[in-house]
């Protein structure tokens, strides 16, 4: 049934949620049809809220949903939790306070929650298991979203608190990427003893403060005010001479632009952006493709497929 969206009310009873950008959204959000209650001539929303949204934003005034006549308690609260995740509408830590206090409201297992919700069995487990498991301090961290959650979940199979706030600084001040933690929580199980800044350093090398040249210029390429801003250091205009600077700086852009994905970003920047991350995955293309050739010796490889160099493609033309 197409139904207005103005005449779509919140469900009594059910929290307000935030409207506004939300920092912990999966990047791939399931949208269902809007479920709506139909009561006395009025509909409510049951499940669906990131649907309705989008056709808002899309400037849609009206909307199919499945209209139901009556829903018991339980399944009401239910579709509740369905859409709090589905839609993302609570972060992971809350999501995983919801799982829990459904389940004991209504006393029934992770198995049947999934069943009833649509959520897997493993999802509600991980979430759950991240509320009991992880530090009170970096629970905070990932409702905000200074903290992923695949950093949280690795990063929680420390058994010490202290321990797991050691090894999340770097993720949360964005000077390691998400592609490391898994590494670093494996290396620091395998040897206990190590301190967390010794294994720290192996990923992100602390390197000796040097009084910096005047020709060096420090760059700050910004162009969200979602996002934080990612340091590109440029030593007499060359990165010839400061690979592993480069490197730090490659980490760095690394873990913006795993934010950037789930950003909510306005149009006129988004149409900017696109052609900025266009030039540099020209950029990239070229770098990977002369890193691939190169030998210790200097000497390129000879390969019997290989493909132009794009700067001749270019002279071609």
């Amino acid at each position: 049934m197409r139904i207005a969206i103005d005449n779509i009310l919140p469900d009594p009873g059910r929290p307000v949620y935030d409207k506004a950008h939300r920092k912990w959204a999966r990047r791939r959000r399931q949208r269902r049809m809007p479920i709506v209650l139909a009561d006395k001539g009025k509909f409510y929303l049951l499940c669906g809220f990131n649907s309705i949204e989008a056709a808002e934003r899309a400037g849609e005034d009206v909307i199919e949903c499945v209209v139901r006549q009556g829903v018991s308690d339980e399944e009401r609260e239910s579709l509740r939790v369905a859409d709090e995740y589905f839609s993302s509408l609570l972060p992971p830590i809350k999501m995983a306070e919801s799982f829990i206090k459904f389940r004991d409201d209504f006393s029934v297992t992770q198995q049947e929650l999934a069943r009833r919700t649509g959520i897997t069995a493993g999802t509600v487990h991980h979430y759950e298991s991240l509320r009991k498991t992880l530090s009170p301090k970096l629970q905070d961290h990932v409702d905000r979203g200074d903290l992923t959650f695949k950093e949280a979940r690795s990063i929680a199979d420390m058994k010490e608190f202290g321990k797991q706030e050691e090894l999340a600084a770097p993720f949360i001040e964005r000077k390691l990427s998400s592609v490391h933690v898994e590494d670093l929580v494996a290396r620091a199980k395998a040897d206990p003893e190590k301190t967390s800044a010794d294994l720290i350093a192996e990923f992100a090398p602390i390197m000796p403060k040097v009084k910096k040249p005047a020709a060096e210029v420090e760059v700050t390429k910004h162009d969200n005010n979602d996002l934080e801003p990612v340091p590109f250091t440029r030593l007499n205009g060359s990165y010839k001479d400061d690979l592993t600077g480069m490197q730090e700086d490659a980490f760095m852009l690394a873990g913006s632009l795993e934010k950037l994905a789930s950003s909510e970003i306005p149009e006129y920047r988004r149409l900017r952006l696109v052609s900025t991350l266009r030039i540099l995955s020209s950029r990239l293309n070229y770098a990977l493709d002369h890193l691939n050739r190169y030998k210790t010796n200097g000497t390129s490889r000879t390969h019997s497929r290989s493909r132009p160099r794009r700067t001749e493609t270019v002279n071609a033309r």
